[in-house]
């Protein structure tokens, strides 16, 4: 029993490990996408404002999700496991 204990703590340390690379390689693009939307609030048509204000909010949850994945990608490195939010 232990030894699948054991097993299945090193495969979820490789997931988060995986998974923080990868939302590291993404983290740039997603801030350069929602510093791109905040540069342009005041222009457009009026009639699009509700799609940009769900735009903005929508990538400031993906830029801090991104930002959770690396960090528990680097606790997984460091040994540590944290637990989900």
């Amino acid at each position: 029993m232990e030894d699948y204990r054991a097993e299945l703590r090193r495969q979820v340390r490789l997931g988060d490990i995986a998974t923080g690379e990868a939302a590291g390689a993404c983290l740039p693009g997603l801030l350069r996408r929602l510093a791109h939307h905040e540069r342009r609030v005041a222009k457009g048509p009026r009639f699009l404002r509700l799609y940009h204000l769900w735009r903005r909010r929508r990538l400031r949850l993906q830029v801090a999700d991104a930002r959770w994945h690396v960090e528990q990608g680097r606790a997984a490195r460091m040994g540590d496991l944290a637990g989900r939010r």
